[in-house]
């Protein structure tokens, strides 16, 4: 007679990932994994700015700490690791290449920071900013969304067709893709399909960090021609050449997001539901905000 035997294994576990490209939407994210995973949410770190984590410091990270479920980081970098006994639910949102640089330096004018990046753009009007950024960093203006998904966000060359395709298959794989301008349709996608391992999960939002409205891709005429007066049609114009390859990208992640949304069953009931949601904390947002003394709204 055979032996029914049966191997004591832990079970599996799942852990959800957001690699954070700056002005992506990252802050508004990490609120949302905070208040649905509380304690069970940690964010990574390098001990620089300009520090690389990998898939195994994600999973050394993973292996001392098991209680944690949810992690987000600006220094962790593509590619996904492969870890026994956990799944990995990535995460990682993308944004019109162009609209993204006028919020990075908007951003960067608003903070009062030591940085030098920052103390020029407050010094600098957008065109001068952006045309010696140009000139002397072409590592923060060209492709970035791309070299980060496919060369780990290694800058030594510009991109090209085969890095297009990498960052493709990485758009294509993640378990949560996202676009800046499709917030809640990507995160209505993902409430649905990440249900069999987080029941519960709620995605709704208010957005955090915001340094201007993101343009649409139903206006990207209008972009155009904002960014034509913002920067002159000269500078524009490279920097439209030196983003090729993360235009197309944002197409391509365009495409993703709206093939999964077509899948939802029910989605213009959960459109609205979700819409209705947000609206809901955003008025207990503006409540709060309200109620609060005013020394701690200084400290907001």
């Amino acid at each position: 007679m055979a032996r029914n035997i049966t191997l004591d294994l832990p079970g599996t576990r799942f852990v959800i990932v957001h690699y954070h490209i700056f002005k992506n939407g990252g802050t508004t994210i990490e609120s949302i994994l905070h208040r649905e995973f509380g304690e069970r949410f940690a964010t990574l770190h390098g001990p620089s700015d300009n520090s690389v984590l990998t898939g195994e410091h994600l999973a050394s990270f993973l292996h001392e700490h098991c209680g944690i479920s949810a992690v987000s980081s600006h220094h962790l970098r593509y590619p996904r690791p492969s870890i026994p006994g956990t799944v990995i639910f990535d995460c990682c949102f993308l944004r019109h290449p162009l609209d993204r640089l006028v919020s990075v330096y908007t951003y960067l004018h608003r903070i009062n920071s030591s940085d030098p990046l920052s103390r020029r753009a407050r010094r600098q009007t957008p065109r001068d900013f952006m045309g010696q950024t140009l000139k002397e960093s072409p590592h923060l203006v060209s492709d970035v969304q791309v070299t980060q998904l496919a060369n780990a966000g290694a800058f030594f060359r510009p991109a090209n067709e085969r890095d297009l395709d990498r960052a493709t298959q990485v758009i294509s794989d993640m378990a949560l893709p996202g676009l800046v301008d499709m917030f809640s349709e990507s995160m209505v996608a993902a409430e649905y399909f990440l249900q069999p391992a987080f029941p519960g999960l709620r995605l709704d939002h208010t957005p955090l960090n915001v340094s201007r409205p993101s343009e649409t891709h139903h206006r990207n005429h209008k972009l155009e021609d904002r960014l034509v007066e913002l920067w002159g049609p000269d500078l524009y114009a490279d920097l439209a050449r030196l983003n090729q390859f993360d235009l197309e990208l944002y197409h391509r992640a365009q495409s993703e997001v709206r093939r999964r949304l077509f899948l939802v069953p029910g989605l213009d009931d959960k459109l609205v539901n979700f819409q209705a949601r947000c609206d809901r904390l955003a008025s207990l947002f503006a409540a709060n905000l309200t109620a609060a003394p005013p020394l701690q709204l200084q400290a907001l």
